[in-house]
């Protein structure tokens, strides 16, 4: 299951606007880089205990947890390694180490709340339409504007290459399992073959989205439908700031 998929759940996060989500993940994301370990954990348990609140499984986020914990893990082997004094690992590199994991877990979390719940191309939507009225300032007052009229669809399809990356990869691992692959005992040598797929099919579904937005007669001038901003659109994103400055006095 793609854990960065966006799914039609009926989550209350669901109703919200794309732009304060981001506004939250940007914040939520960064102060977690800057959080010391108490505060971490507490981010953590928080996102955690949000997604079933808000009515967000936490079914597909088995392979997905388990890459970032070899990350992690290889991140600690590298940090510790013959630290120079003739020893093979440095033990009291641990630490920060741990804290490394817990940062990307919590990265992890709120990721997963926000593409769950969000489109990629509403968020999206807000930057062409900031885009186009700054667009509009410039040739007002110079005549001329070096702005992108809409920034928003290569937005759009950046965050959607993390989702379409799981879901090829699915796709590929389950046809060469149907295929036998994985049976042989040299399963590296058979990991070759399925890494070829997966980049055909990643450029495949490059050139497929860009015929298929041509055969749709896209244009940079097309009409663009905002979501109003509520209450709790400001309660989020200014939850998410509180949380920024939190980190950014040392908590």
């Amino acid at each position: 299951m793609n854990p960065f998929a966006f799914e039609p759940l009926d989550s209350p996060l669901a109703n919200l606007s794309a732009a304060s989500k981001a506004i939250f993940l940007i914040c939520v994301s960064t102060a977690a880089m800057s959080f010391s370990p108490i505060p971490l954990v507490l981010l953590i348990v928080g996102g955690l205990l949000l997604m079933p609140a808000m009515r967000i499984p936490f079914k597909g986020m088995g392979r997905a947890g388990a890459a970032i914990g070899y990350l992690a893990l290889f991140s600690a082997i590298v940090r510790g390694i013959f630290p120079g004094d003739g020893r093979v690992f440095a033990v009291e590199t641990l630490p920060d180490s741990g804290l490394y994991a817990a940062r990307l877990a919590a990265v992890f979390v709120f990721a997963r709340v926000y593409y769950v719940s969000t489109k990629a191309s509403e968020l999206g939507d807000y930057l062409s339409a900031a885009a186009r009225g700054i667009a509009g300032f410039f040739r007002k007052n110079e005549g001329r504007s070096i702005v992108l009229s809409d920034p928003g669809m290569m937005v759009s399809l950046s965050l959607l290459f993390l989702p379409r990356v799981f879901e090829n990869y699915r796709r590929v691992k389950e046809a060469a399992e149907l295929r036998g692959y994985g049976i042989r005992r040299n399963r590296l040598a058979g990991m070759l073959p399925m890494l070829q797929t997966f980049v055909f099919m990643s450029i495949k579904g490059a050139l497929a989205a860009a015929r298929s937005m041509e055969l749709r007669g896209y244009s940079e001038d097309r009409t663009i439908s905002l979501r109003n901003f509520s209450r709790l659109d400001i309660a989020l994103a200014a939850s998410g700031a509180l949380l920024l400055l939190l980190a950014g006095l040392g908590i």
